[in-house]
């Protein structure tokens, strides 16, 4: 089996650390990464680190880690192609930050990204990091805002799908802004997919709620957050079926990623059918 060259953006944050480390283990991957810096991002932090401490390097220097901004085309474009990367994983983004920064980052960012990879015959497939919080907007509504209110729902939730159209909260702009430029790269990906020639997969991965400490134990989480939480083992399993289900999966598809999770109202069946996708962990509401 030939060696599959995989390259994370956004390596430093803490889903590239948490997924370089896994995919790291498997013989069959070569694992590229970039990312502006090589320490943790400030905005990923654990909650019990003090604000004297200093954020601890992830990756070292190698040969397969860069420092890269996401929009300097001409490094980006070396990279990728000195490398014969095959899969891109796309994690770089602004999560907190201004509107300038989201357009300039996650928007534009993107397009560079995807514009270059479509024109390397070598990469096959790229693995957008999108969020659940393209359709926070429906939190805002019962029966679904009762969760943010830790008041449990008498019947279970109707799932909003893949097919019902992106709804991002409005409650604040700088929120807003952030889940649109998510719907913005969704958007960019399914008219690459499209271009005539393109050999590029375009993969949509809609992330629940992924936290440092890997677990929903804390009062001050509420059931909005636990109802979309996404364990790391299970952000892992998700990155393994779909490279393993690469060749058979079409040229753009969009999936929401949690774990089984009590009160989970996004529709992960294409996942499963399409992946063999089954979360392994999950929060439950106590009786």
């Amino acid at each position: 089996m030939m060696v599959k060259k995989i390259l994370v953006t956004g390596a430093s944050g803490l889903i590239g650390r948490v997924l370089t480390e896994h995919l790291s283990t498997n013989p069959n991957y070569d694992i590229y990464g970039i990312d502006r810096h090589t320490a943790l991002s400030i905005h990923y932090e654990l909650e019990n680190t003090t604000s004297s401490e200093e954020p601890k390097p992830l990756l070292s220097m190698k040969d397969r880690f860069f420092i890269c901004d996401i929009n300097d085309k001409d490094k980006l474009a070396r990279i990728i192609q000195d490398n014969k990367i095959n899969v891109i994983i796309h994690l770089a983004a602004v999560l907190i930050g201004s509107i300038e920064q989201y357009e300039h980052v996650n928007c534009h960012g993107t397009q560079i990204l995807f514009d270059i990879a479509t024109k390397q015959d070598h990469v096959e497939m790229i693995i957008y990091a999108s969020s659940v919080r393209t359709v926070f907007g429906y939190l805002q509504n019962e029966p679904y805002s009762l969760l943010a209110k830790n008041i449990k729902p008498q019947q279970s939730l109707k799932k909003i799908t893949i097919n019902d159209q992106p709804n991002p909260s409005d409650d604040d702009p700088l929120s807003e802004a952030y889940s649109k430029s998510k719907i913005y790269g969704e958007a960019l990906a399914r008219q690459y997919s499209s271009v005539d020639g393109n050999n590029v997969k375009f993969i949509c991965a809609r992330f629940g709620w992924i936290n440092t400490t890997n677990n929903i134990t804390s009062p001050s989480h509420n059931w909005a957050d636990k109802s979309l939480w996404c364990s790391y083992r299970d952000l892992c399993q998700f990155f393994d079926r779909v490279l393993e289900n690469q060749l058979k999966l079409k040229n753009f598809q969009i999936y929401f990623v949690s774990s089984n999770n009590d009160f989970c109202w996004v529709d992960m069946e294409n996942s499963r059918e399409d992946l063999n996708y089954i979360p392994l962990d999950g929060a439950k509401w106590d009786s």
